[in-house]
Parts: C-alpha cells; sequence; structure tokens
C-alpha cells in the first residue's frame, strides 16, 4: 500500500472513532437531559400536592380561626356559626385526600407533617363542633367558655403549630438550598 492509501484509511478510521465518540457523547447528554427532565417532572407533581394541601389546611385553618372569634363574642352569631360549621365539614372531606395524596408522595416528613395538621386541625373543629351542639342544646356560652377556654385555646395553638410545620417541611422539600 502506498501513502495516500494508508493516510486514507487512516482518515477513515479517525472518522469512525470519532463518530463512534460524538455518538456517545450524545446519548450521555439524552441520559443526562432525560434524568434532569423526570427531576422537574416530580419536583412540578410535587410542587402541586402540596400545593393543593396547604391550601386546603389554611382554608380549614382559617374557618376554625373565624369560628374561633365568634365564640369569644360576647353573643354568638350561631347562623354565621353554623356557616363555618359547614365550611370546615366540606373542608374535612377536602383535607383528608390532599394529606392523602402528600403522605404517598413524601417524603415521610412531610405526610408525617401534613397528617398532625389534618389531626390538629380535626381537633380544634371539633371543639368548636361540640360547643356549637352545646349551645343549641341550651347551654350558656359564658359557662362553656369558662370551663372550657383553656383546652379549646390549646387545640388552637396545636393546630396553627402543626400546620406551621407542614408548611415549613414543604419548603426543605422544594427548595433544599434555602437557609432558614
Amino acid at each position: 500500500m502506498d501513502s495516500s492509501t494508508l493516510l486514507g484509511l487512516a482518515g477513515i478510521g479517525g472518522t469512525v472513532v470519532a463518530a463512534g465518540i460524538g455518538m456517545s457523547g450524545g446519548l450521555l447528554q439524552a441520559s443526562i437531559t432525560r434524568r434532569g427532565t423526570a427531576a422537574a417532572e416530580d419536583h412540578k407533581a410535587r410542587r402541586q400536592v402540596y400545593g393543593a394541601c396547604a391550601t386546603v389546611l389554611l382554608a380549614r385553618r382559617d374557618a376554625v380561626a373565624e369560628l374561633r372569634e365568634l365564640f369569644r363574642a360576647d353573643v354568638l352569631d350561631q347562623s354565621a356559626a353554623e356557616q363555618l360549621l359547614a365550611e370546615i365539614e366540606s373542608l374535612r372531606q377536602d383535607a383528608a385526600r390532599a394529606i392523602g395524596a402528600v403522605m404517598v408522595e413524601g417524603p415521610k416528613a412531610v405526610g408525617d407533617a401534613a397528617g398532625h395538621a389534618g389531626l390538629n386541625s380535626e381537633r380544634a373543629a371539633r371543639r368548636y363542633r361540640g360547643w356549637a351542639a352545646d349551645i343549641a342544646g341550651g347551654r350558656d356560652l359564658g359557662d362553656l367558655r369558662t370551663s372550657t377556654l383553656d383546652t379549646a385555646t390549646q387545640d388552637w395553638q396545636y393546630m396553627n403549630w402543626a400546620v406551621g410545620s407542614f408548611l415549613d417541611e414543604c419548603r426543605k422539600v422544594l427548595h433544599p438550598t434555602e437557609q432558614e
């Protein structure tokens, strides 16, 4: 073989090697992109699930806060209390579904925080539902507040703490680089 043929074969060989390296690089880049896309989709799904749960827990907390203020007034507006109780009850089912979705989505710390927020929210709502039933049954509002105000206040504080803890856990997962 003469030098021109060898030079041609070396050029073809170099082209094949370069094409193989380029193809490997392309496959590697596609793999990295696919993993990045999957991570972005996972993050987006968590954001939606956490957001839905936070929305319903905050709505329920706010409704309980309004109800709490009604019970702290000198005279209870029974009609307004019944409306808020109905709203809290309807949010109960939404909260259960949203909390379940968070528990499935994870991680465990966020699911546990959602569960605690739901339990404490229900505990506070149950307290005020009981008060409304007692008042509808003829019990005096002042007497009721005197006998159970400390417990109701504690339920309220636990609910606020638990909802706040859930939001904190969500932020830790969604924004891991944020510093407190």
